[in-house]
């Protein structure tokens, strides 16, 4: 059978076709109300197992000729192509985003590299003037506070000619756990010798690193 088999072109009887006053008996006068009913009933089940049918023909050509895979070369131009935009446009999609998220690790990293390298790169610049009595026999350090115990201290005198002759040089350097004999690390600064607390020699330069 086909589709066109289940065609109800007229129904086998009409309630218009009744008189008025039908003389029919009851079960009779019943039969003829269900009766297009009961036709468009058959007729509605009847397509539905045909589309059932016909759909199981044509998965079963599908298997057949292409092995249950329908590849791109089966498909008609303007389809490949519009196939072909859609996953270019999803992949450049992806691409977009991986991209977005790399930028984003990236500025994270540089933002906490850019902190990390200010707190290892404070610096701290300062002078003092010296305040030895011009006494050999007593120690005459001086202690600088800098609110802060310093990695290193760097100290200078603007006139290295006045220091040279009490064995100072230019510069001298402390770091910490390891003081010199002119200069050392204090919880709170650091302290310098005689050598270098020469009131004559002022101002001392010094730069200490946090």
């Amino acid at each position: 059978m086909s589709f066109s088999d289940h065609k109800i072109t007229a129904f086998q009887h009409k309630i218009t076709d009744l008189p008025d006053q039908p003389s029919l008996p009851a079960n009779e006068l019943k039969a003829r109300f269900d009766s297009s009913p009961e036709e468009l009933r058959q007729a509605v089940n009847g397509i539905c197992d045909e589309a059932s049918r016909l759909e199981a023909r044509v998965e079963g050509i599908v298997v057949d000729t292409f092995g249950d895979t329908i590849d791109r070369e089966m498909l008609s131009e303007e389809l490949s192509a519009e196939l072909d935009a859609k996953a270019t446009q999803a992949a450049l999609s992806d691409e977009a985003g991986a991209r977005v998220q790399s930028d984003k690790a990236l500025a994270d990293r540089l933002t906490a590299n850019e902190t990390l390298t200010a707190q290892k790169c404070e610096i701290y610049c300062g002078s003092y003037a010296g305040s030895w009595d011009g006494d050999y026999s007593h120690s005459n350090t001086k202690t600088v506070s800098l609110g802060f115990q310093p990695k290193a201290v760097i100290i200078s005198s603007s006139n290295a000619s006045n220091i040279a002759g009490y064995g100072a040089t230019l510069a001298h350097i402390a770091v910490e756990d390891a003081a010199s004999p002119y200069v050392s690390i204090t919880s709170t600064g650091f302290q310098v010798s005689r050598y270098m607390n020469l009131s004559a020699n002022g101002p001392f330069r010094y730069v200490a690193l946090k």
